[in-house]
């Protein structure tokens, strides 16, 4: 078995994904890299690492498959929605539903990436 070092997912602002992951969802950026095609920030979330890509050409190489959501998660769900409901976030649900024995909620990130917090 493998354990997953990070999720990839391409952006097209880094400032403004750092920003919404940083001080929407409590994130810390643990690197950064910058090249001539373009510019990544590793953003830490507890023991994993979503990794921010803005690619400078809108060419530039894409992944052939597509990352669905990045489950976040959180102690008090209803807590957490109503942070991101100030913030502005686009919510993909009214209210956490029950999924299995905790909760579920989604909602959109700055680029329209499904996002989900989870309640054990």
């Amino acid at each position: 078995m493998y354990n997953i070092a990070h999720i990839g997912m391409v952006v097209k602002d880094l400032e403004v994904s750092k920003k919404f992951y940083s001080v929407v969802l409590g994130c810390e950026v643990c690197g950064t890299h910058e090249d001539d095609r373009l510019k990544i920030a590793f953003m830490k979330s507890g023991d994993g690492v979503i990794e921010l890509i803005q690619y400078f050409n809108s060419n530039g190489p894409r992944s052939a498959g597509v990352v669905d959501h990045i489950a976040f998660k959180v102690k008090d769900i209803e807590e957490s929605v109503e942070k991101i409901k100030t913030a502005g976030v686009t919510l993909l649900f009214d209210a956490p539903k029950p999924f299995k024995a905790g909760k579920i909620f989604f909602f959109q990130g700055p680029d329209g990436e499904r996002l989900e917090f989870v309640q054990d």
